[in-house]
């Protein structure tokens, strides 16, 4: 593929990414797409047979790039508290600083409209951040617990991480999301 397809190909992604963010699952349509980036919507078509085919190659995108940028949790010189907190600040950065709901939480909301590759990618960035979480609870010392318990653990902090971010975009006070998140400091 040469550059220029490989370009279009990621502007494309790139702009379902930001429709999906703003707007859910049916922000968006080809035309709205190939209209913004100038192209026409054959293009699209080209690169992404249909829309499910593009969200789900945006999700895949999106975890390859999360699970990248995640530390080691087995890294025995890493402190898991300290991974911990740079996750929640993470999050904080990418969701809440931006003032805006996470990929992942619109086509949450979408769920009961997304294609099955669709919900299976999505499913499977939870998945990724849920073992992520569940390997750095076991290594808390404040825990000490047992696989299943480190799971639970897991899921109850992606669970706050998202409620959180969820309430301040329906109050605007930015205050809640560390009154929340306080407990896993």
């Amino acid at each position: 593929m040469t550059v220029e397809k490989v370009d279009t190909k990621n502007k494309i992604m790139d702009l379902a990414e930001q429709y999906i963010i703003s707007g859910g699952y049916g922000a968006f349509s080809f035309r709205d797409l190939a209209d913004d980036i100038g192209i026409k919507s054959a293009s699209v078509h080209y690169h992404f047979r249909t829309k499910s085919d593009l969200v789900a190659a945006v999700m895949f995108r999106y975890t390859d790039i999360f699970s990248k940028n995640l530390p080691d949790p087995t890294e025995q010189e890493a402190d898991p508290q300290r991974m911990l907190n740079g996750f929640i600040d993470g999050f904080k950065a990418k969701i809440v600083d931006q003032n805006h709901m996470s990929l992942c939480t619109m086509l949450t909301a979408d769920k009961h409209i997304l294609p099955e590759e669709v919900n299976a990618s999505l499913t499977a960035f939870y998945d990724v951040k849920i073992t992520w979480l569940t390997q750095v609870c076991l290594r808390l010392p404040s825990l000490s617990q047992s696989l299943d318990q480190a799971h639970s653990s897991a899921v109850r902090i992606l669970a706050s991480l998202h409620g959180a971010s969820v309430l301040v975009q329906a109050t605007g006070n930015e205050a809640f999301f560390e009154q929340v998140v306080s407990a896993w400091r």
